[in-house]
């Protein structure tokens, strides 16, 4: 949806946008309840289409999707976190984040709270990040592991770092991306911004050491893994 959203920015072609508009008024009734969705679980993959939002509100001033707007950024004052802050993948999922949970939560975080709160949350957004960023980087690689559970717990959780034992190429690409869409919504003049940018940076160069000749990093890195002992 993201991917029609650009067509029609770039086109001006109705359908695109229609397209759209169709798919999230199936989601969204009058009153902006949104179809199958369920606070009180605290997924933060729930979060994620919730950008699509945006625009329809911007272009309609419908207020439902303001509504509907609103009920996602209320999950995300009451989404539980672990001790240090970070927001839990699931609630099913205690203390535990994942790579992939950045990309599902902080996009929209992010321009929930710089269009309709005075980007007073960016440093909230930031530190998600940092979490992450301190908790799964594995310094041999400059890679991430997929997730970590603060607790220790969990029967997949390092003893010591509480980190997963993967490294998952798709997850890198869910945390890259999440930092491009956040640095569209952090200010250049933000504390902050340039250690967005620094995560970006040195992920970039780290995952170009495991590109394969042929342009691409995926039959190269599975057998780096195995080499390596990462998995």
């Amino acid at each position: 949806m993201k991917a029609y959203e650009r067509l029609y920015n770039k086109t001006e072609n109705e359908k695109y946008y229609n397209y759209i508009k169709d798919f999230v008024d199936m989601m969204i009734d009058s009153t902006g309840t949104i179809k199958g969705y369920k606070l009180e679980s605290y997924n933060i993959d729930l979060v994620n289409s919730g950008k699509l939002l945006f625009n329809l509100y911007d272009k309609t001033k419908d207020e439902k999707y303001l509504k509907a707007l609103k009920l996602l950024r209320s999950q995300l004052d009451g989404h539980p976190r672990t001790k240090s802050n970070g927001f839990w993948h699931k609630k099913i999922y205690p203390n535990q984040m994942w790579l992939d949970g950045l990309y599902m939560g902080e996009p929209f975080y992010a321009r929930y709270t710089v269009e309709f709160e005075n980007g007073e949350n960016l440093d909230d957004i930031a530190h998600q990040f940092k979490l992450l960023h301190d908790k799964t980087l594995d310094k041999k690689t400059g890679l991430y592991f997929h997730a970590w559970d603060e607790s220790k717990q969990m029967p997949w959780a390092n003893k010591e770092t509480g980190c997963a034992p993967n490294i998952w190429l798709r997850a890198l690409g869910w945390y890259a991306m999440a930092l491009v869409d956040v640095l569209d919504y952090m200010p250049k003049e933000h504390p902050k911004h340039q250690e967005l940018v620094s995560y970006l940076n040195e992920l970039a160069e780290a995952i170009s050491n495991f590109q394969d000749e042929s342009g691409t990093y995926g039959i190269k890195f599975q057998i780096c893994k195995i080499e390596k002992g990462i998995i």
